[in-house]
């Protein structure tokens, strides 16, 4: 009876510390991967008296049609020559996904990254999913969400946070009309996109891209672009030929000098050029006289200058957290506009010509520069307009 007990106990402990012993070639770095579940591809090894060794490959690959259910969830590291291995030096991923899209399946993986990212290991997965699309693989697991939903104006692909770089193909059979793909790793407009004639909305932001593309000509469909905080510092192509292309963000990307080709597009209202590093907004023209929305938020510009003669289309205004100090009275240009946002600069003079804003509905100030006469000035002079006064100092 005490022998069974002790049996039980030293298998139950032994069943405890079982584990994959996973080894990597000599020397390696880079990305490392074990895709799981893919018909007809080898199974992984046995596990032996509670080890399940598994030998990478040069090229860090390896595939099987083990599911990752089936073998320990911990782990051992080595390298094949038994050199001594820092641990911190390897980043695991233990449940890496890639949606197939346009089919029911994914694939599914196990991610390693020593001492780099650089890797090919999610390019092997897109191939994967375009073999099984084709019909010429299978995975065992299918999707537990799509990435295609609907809202009431259609269906769009939602790929926030995936850790992408690539797409599989078939994208342009989805009929889809917008596609987020913000914070990823793609270096460019992966390929597939340019494939969709029906896409009006592309959200790009948050990802590794350093120059613009020029083929985005080619979506004539398209209405709304952001390219927020990604590495673009210029545009080189004319854009006149996306005549339906009304939004465009270029937020976020620490330009100090407008990339003057946005002024290619012929029928822009909506404009977002936020947290850069702007001095002033000398580079407004009369080719920006269709905007609407202006964000300039968040940068250094410290005067509201002339070129607002240029902007008496514009509704909406949002230029707080500058360095501005006085509204002066060519505001009076700004004959449209229904909102401003001109908190957080260190305002002292406002000019009696904001009067002339008898659209204005809405505006946000900070009041630490102005006195209780100046206040009650504004209210008489914006009669209509819901003032919104802050004190920066109590916050």
């Amino acid at each position: 009876m005490i022998a069974s007990f002790f049996i039980f106990a030293f298998v139950s402990y032994m069943n405890w510390h079982e584990h994959n012993y996973i080894v990597f070639p000599k020397g390696f770095k880079g990305q490392a991967g074990i895709i799981f579940g893919i018909e007809g591809y080898p199974e992984l090894s046995k596990t032996k008296f509670w080890k399940k060794t598994i030998n990478f490959p040069k090229n860090g690959l390896i595939i099987t049609s083990t599911k990752v259910e089936d073998i320990p969830s911990s782990i051992l590291f080595a390298f094949a020559d038994n050199s001594s291995i820092d641990e911190n030096r390897i980043d695991w991923d233990e449940d890496f996904e890639i949606d197939c899209i346009v089919c029911d399946k994914k694939v599914k993986s196990w991610l390693f990254f020593v001492d780099s990212k650089e890797g090919n290991v999610k390019n092997q997965m897109i191939e994967l999913c375009n073999k099984i699309v084709a019909g010429k693989a299978n995975s065992l697991y299918k999707s537990d969400f799509s990435p295609i939903t609907k809202d009431e104006k259609g269906k769009y692909l939602w790929l926030h946070d995936k850790g992408l770089s690539s797409l599989p193909n078939g994208l342009n059979k989805l009929g889809i009309y917008k596609a987020i793909l913000t914070e990823n790793s793609f270096t460019e407009i992966p390929p597939q996109i340019y494939e969709i004639a029906s896409l009006e909305e592309l959200l790009m932001a948050v990802n590794p891209i350093s120059k613009f593309p020029c083929e985005i000509s080619s979506l004539k469909s398209l209405k709304s672009i952001s390219f927020a905080n990604t590495k673009i510092k210029d545009i080189n192509c004319d854009l006149s030929q996306l005549k339906k292309l009304e939004h465009f963000d270029i937020s976020r990307n620490h330009l100090a000098k407008f990339p003057e080709k946005i002024k290619t597009i012929p029928n822009l209202t909506w404009l977002s050029l936020d947290s850069n590093l702007f001095k002033d907004f000398s580079f407004i023209d009369n080719r920006l006289n269709k905007l609407e929305t202006l964000y300039l938020y968040s940068n250094k510009i410290n005067t509201i200058s002339k070129e607002t003669r240029y902007l008496g289309n514009l509704k909406e205004f949002l230029i707080f957290d500058n360095e501005i100090d006085n509204i002066p009275d060519n505001i009076s240009d700004l004959k449209n506009l229904e909102k401003l946002e001109i908190w957080d600069n260190p305002i002292k003079f406002i000019s009696p010509n904001i009067a002339q804003l008898s659209k204005l509905k809405s505006l946000r100030i900070d009041d630490d520069f102005l006195t209780q006469t100046d206040k009650d000035k504004l209210k008489k002079w914006l009669p209509n307009c819901e003032i919104n006064f802050q004190t920066r100092s109590k916050k």
